[in-house]
């Protein structure tokens, strides 16, 4: 089974934009166990869509089109591809009167171009669209699925998890009927050429469940796919590779999930274990909380984080002493640990965690670049771990603040 992905939008070839949409399909495509290979991008011109259609259905089982079905006279992505298939559009009437009563309340005009956002294909499915008002569609022909989303990211999110993932499940099991089933697992603090090497035989050896690998944000991800019967064979089959592949890696394993962060495993022990956590920020500017609060259920676990990224900021707001901002410094295991100290008293809260160090691109302090301290108060004492990271300086943040939150799960644990 194979899919291709053909993104249309004059925007996206003068590089106007950048296109996430096909960045976003691939990676669904990859949950489930999809192959792809080919990515397209076009402007706005129905020859040029039909020809890199009929391409297409050469090599590939689904084709999914992002982009072109909004109310401007280039959207003729649906009307073009009705040409080329001889598939006749009609209007869905629900969507339409849905238009027609939002156009009435706003008293504003609508037009025919607005009216065509409700076309679908007469012997396809009307994708209905969650967060705004062009509807997609879906035609399955000659043994080939079409798919047809908006091309705003948005929207188009919003219809392929709601409309678009199903019906490429339902798809794959007329094909196989086989049950694909995959899982995410995460890791932090080995590199790719480590993981690489510790998991060869099994990659050289794999069949089902397969492995693939990919790196974000500093994290290393695992994707376990297998296929089987039924549900039960496939989890059994992920739950031997899983682990086997934990008896290797199981130190640097924090979870499961497609991009499945520190953060969130730490927000989810922490309201496991009805937990508070505040953060004092010297090189990472506000990335922890910012990293917290993104995950939800934050609001159970945080209480909340001050940047103090001068030697005044330090001293004034949070507290550290003139002696150890004079004798030891702001990049020191001492000022780490007073940070983490007064920002817990400050909030009052369970767990504090400081970051001080330098992300450069120069020394500081006769420390060199990638030095940092992580201080982590609790309620019975206050340890400063020291990391020496690389990279550049974003990199080297983002680390900072991974290291941090794993650090306080292993503790909570």
């Amino acid at each position: 089974m194979k899919a291709e992905i053909i993104a249309i939008g004059t925007e996206i070839l003068m590089g106007q934009i950048l296109n996430t949409n096909a960045q976003f399909l691939a990676q669904q495509l990859t949950e489930l166990g999809v192959g792809h290979y080919i990515q397209t991008a076009i402007g706005d011109n129905p020859d040029r869509l039909a020809a890199v259609t009929k391409q297409a259905e050469e090599r590939s089982d689904i084709i999914i089109y992002s982009g072109g079905i909004g109310p401007t006279r280039d959207d003729l992505t649906k009307q073009a591809l009705s040409a080329y298939l001889n598939e006749p559009l009609v209007y869905d009437e629900e969507n339409l009167d849905r238009v027609r009563q939002d156009f009435s309340r706003r008293k504003a005009t609508m037009s025919d171009l607005n009216q065509r956002m409700s076309l679908y294909f007469s012997r396809g499915k009307s994708l209905r669209n969650p967060v705004g008002q062009a509807v997609g569609t879906a035609l399955v022909k000659d043994g080939r699925l079409y798919i047809v989303l908006p091309g705003f990211p948005k929207e188009m999110r919003a219809m392929f998890l709601e409309e678009g993932k199903a019906l490429i499940q339902d798809f794959i099991a007329e094909d196989s009927r086989q049950v694909l089933s995959s899982r995410y697992l995460n890791y932090y603090g080995l590199g790719e050429s480590q993981l690489a090497e510790s998991l060869d035989d099994l990659i050289q050896s794999q069949e089902n469940p397969t492995i693939g690998t990919y790196s974000k944000h500093n994290v290393l991800t695992l994707r376990l796919t297998a296929s089987g019967s039924d549900e039960g064979t496939t989890q059994a089959l992920l739950d031997t590779l899983e682990e086997t592949i934990n008896d290797r890696l199981g130190a640097y394993y924090y979870g499961q999930g497609l991009d499945y962060m520190p953060s969130q495993a730490l927000v989810q022990t922490l309201k496991t274990q009805q937990k508070t956590v505040s953060v004092a920020e010297s090189l990472t500017g506000g990335m922890a909380a910012a990293a917290i609060v993104d995950c939800p259920g934050a609001s159970e676990i945080f209480e909340g984080g001050v940047v103090t990224y001068s030697l005044q900021a330090k001293r004034d707001v949070l507290g550290v002493s003139a002696e150890t901002l004079d004798q030891e410094g702001m990049v020191s295991q001492a000022c780490a640990k007073e940070m983490a100290e007064r920002c817990r008293q400050l909030f009052q809260t369970d767990y504090a965690l400081s970051f001080t160090g330098v992300a450069g691109p120069d020394q500081m302090e006769g420390q060199d670049v990638g030095t940092v301290f992580i201080g982590l108060a609790g309620p019975a004492d206050c340890q400063v771990h020291r990391l020496h990271l690389s990279g550049q300086r974003e990199n080297i943040r983002r680390s900072a603040v991974h290291a941090a939150c794993l650090a306080l799960i292993q503790k909570l644990n």
